[in-house]
């Protein structure tokens, strides 16, 4: 561990909790459309980091047992080489192993996950029981409702290995292709079964792109909530990939008819820059009939 580590480490046990927000797990719950019977309640996971959350009682497996979800939705970032070789893999693990079985759980890479070879993390996630999305759309039964479930991996997909450590800009033009084509493909999907249509997209950044498509709900991460979040700026203070003061940072965002969540994500221990007012998260969606 490096010096800086420890500094953080240091403040972040020794400060209120409140203000660094470490070790504490916000639950904001998102209503759409219509409740009552048929109700889809989707628990979304994003930005874990490979921080450490315990073992399979850890404090984020029992607040997903707890939120009862009938649907788990990952948008990447969820492994962080950064956290070393021994950490990388277990902590995702031991927190996996406390959520299996509980329901279906689908899975799309962030950009963290491109920056080593991203096929041990395809590997293991599989191996922890979720469906990995790459650039795919499916048809599934949740809690007995149909679904269209969309996966889009990040965007550096479409760029070399070197590009990808060298942390180069996004190929957009590419990825822009990738929307539409997946979004033709749930089209297809959605209009055979008349049901709504979700996507993965690990970047809130191309929200625009997403919403031009119909896409009745959209699930992102990325952004961290801003990081540090100041009294009157719900967004926080900086996000990658958008810059100060960002405008999709955290939260339920409308664009036209598609609903746009993003979540501020689970990561305590990395970035080393500590969270401020701004706890780690666990969104949840009840998905009712309409949305």
């Amino acid at each position: 561990m490096s010096v800086k580590d420890y500094v953080r480490d240091f403040a972040a046990e020794m400060l209120p909790v409140s203000i660094f927000s470490c070790k504490k797990i916000s639950v904001p719950e998102y209503e759409l459309g219509k409740p009552g019977t048929g109700e889809i309640r989707i628990a979304h996971v994003s930005d874990m980091h490979s921080n450490d959350y315990g073992d399979k009682d850890g404090l984020l497996a029992r607040t997903i047992r707890e939120a009862r979800p009938d649907l788990i939705v990952m948008t990447g970032d969820i492994f962080d080489i950064d956290m070393g070789a021994s950490k990388t893999f277990a902590n995702v693990r031991d927190f996996m192993t406390g959520i299996a079985g509980l329901c279906p759980i689908y899975y799309v890479l962030g950009n963290h996950e491109f920056y080593a070879d991203e096929q041990p993390f395809l590997s293991a996630i599989a191996s922890y029981g979720a469906t990995v999305l790459t650039d795919e759309a499916v048809e599934v039964s949740v809690a007995g409702r149909p679904l269209v479930i969309a996966g889009l991996a990040d965007p550096l997909l479409d760029l070399t290995k070197e590009q990808r450590i060298n942390k180069d800009e996004d190929d957009k033009a590419t990825y822009r292709a990738r929307i539409a084509v997946l979004a033709r493909k749930t089209t297809e999907l959605k209009e055979t079964s008349g049901c709504p249509a979700v996507l993965l997209a690990h970047r809130p950044e191309y929200i625009e792109d997403y919403a031009r498509y119909g896409f009745d709900l959209i699930f992102s991460g990325h952004a961290h909530g801003g990081q540090w979040i100041i009294p009157g700026h719900v967004n926080g203070l900086y996000a990658v990939g958008q810059g100060f003061f960002p405008k999709y940072a955290g939260g339920l965002y409308t664009l036209g008819g598609t609903n746009f969540i993003v979540s501020r994500g689970l990561s305590y221990q990395k970035p080393a820059f500590p969270r401020f007012g701004n706890p780690p998260e666990l969104p949840l969606v009840r998905l009712g009939t309409v949305i």
